[in-house]
């Protein structure tokens, strides 16, 4: 039996984000990754650098602006204050990889899946390949099965332009002018190269090759011709309710697995780093509050929940009501908002910007029926 004093299940962002505050620490820690350490998913998380974290000298663009196109309206973002960054999952992965492995109280296993949790009062065992791994605390990132009505599928391509042209306007969202609720996404990274994602938030879950044809027409459309260095596909389950919590008080949902994507918006990263945060705290006896349990998280989940019924329902009005929204309120207001640390100020000033018929018919939807 193998015994720490935590263990970690999952080498995804939310496990390595934890694992990394604890490095160098007097705390025992444990990683169970299921995955190999080289076939690895490559991702790219963006945000507002309006949060404090440690992972900030792996940033790799840092945008001054970046704007909302729907029809003949452009609404431009002011991010000089709290620019919008990204980082290279891959870069990630490696930098703390680098310093797990010169650690003293870290160790990693790859390959290597849980086969059973047996939680009792004071530990937690857990049973992997006829191996049994025994802690006082396990905090679990494993992705679970997560029922939702509704889905933001993309396909992204990273890709170089085949000649200099004008510079690519950096776009949060740039509507399609059909009947559903569908948007580009076009981010520049220092390197020249470019994020271009074909996005989609849907009951219908489409495949990679059902986008490839109108993703390749917009670039060549907006940028040129282009090499493609990679491409990235998703399906993240939209749903503003947070998963049953577990029954052990000693075995901890972290991540995507806890509630920590942002159900109208699939930003994740920084709700990683503060949950993180948080449970260093805790694990340290230092007060704290979990940030997906406060008071606002729990009304910037109701509004999810409303704005997903008007997506779903009257996808083209949600569009003109996102529009809006970017058109009639601060760019701080907006950026706090979509970072999940509003002010209740900015909330109200949020919900007094949109149409108040169809978010009081929503939002009476929504009271009388969770399911959206």
């Amino acid at each position: 039996m193998k015994k720490y004093d935590i263990i970690i299940i999952g080498a995804g962002c939310s496990g390595l984000s934890l694992a990394y505050r604890l490095l160098n620490t007097n705390i025992n820690v444990c990683i169970l990754e299921s995955g190999s350490r080289e076939n690895r998913i490559r991702k790219t998380w963006s945000y507002w650098d309006i949060y404090q974290h440690p992972f900030s000298i792996l940033e790799n663009n840092s945008l001054n602006n970046i704007c909302c196109i729907n029809n003949s309206s452009f609404v431009k973002l002011n991010c000089e204050r709290h620019n919008y960054k990204s980082i290279d999952s891959r870069d990630f992965d490696k930098y703390i990889f680098d310093k797990i492995n010169i650690s003293k109280n870290i160790e990693i296993f790859f390959d290597t899946s849980v086969d059973g949790i047996v939680a009792k009062d004071n530990y937690v065992r857990i049973k992997s390949n006829n191996i049994t791994y025994e802690a006082k605390d396990v905090y679990d990132s494993r992705p679970s099965s997560i029922e939702a009505s509704m889905y933001q599928v993309f396909l992204g391509y990273y890709i170089n332009p085949l000649s200099s042209s004008d510079e690519v306007i950096p776009k949060l969202m740039d509507f399609t002018q059909d009947n559903e609720f569908n948007f580009y996404y076009v981010i520049p990274f220092k390197d020249k190269s470019y994020l271009v994602e074909y996005t989609f938030f849907t009951p219908k879950v489409y495949t990679s090759d059902e986008l490839e044809s109108t993703l390749d027409s917009y670039i060549k459309n907006t940028i040129g011709a282009y090499n493609l260095i990679r491409s990235e596909y998703g399906v993240i389950p939209m749903t503003p309710s947070l998963p049953a919590s577990d029954l052990a008080n000693n075995v901890h949902k972290i991540g995507i697995r806890s509630g920590a994507t942002r159900a109208s918006t699939g930003y994740t990263f920084l709700n990683i780093q503060k949950q993180s945060e948080f449970f260093v705290n805790r694990i340290n006896n230092i007060d704290s509050i979990n940030p997906l349990l406060t008071i606002k998280a729990r009304i910037l989940r109701k509004m999810d929940s409303i704005l997903l019924r008007i997506i779903k329902n009257e996808p083209k009005r949600a569009k003109d009501i996102i529009s809006n929204m970017f058109a009639s309120n601060n760019d701080q207001v907006i950026i706090r908002f979509l970072s999940d640390i509003p002010s209740i100020f900015d909330i109200l000033r949020i919900i007094m910007n949109m149409p108040k018929v169809i978010f009081i018919k929503y939002a009476i939807k929504s009271l009388i029926n969770k399911k959206i």
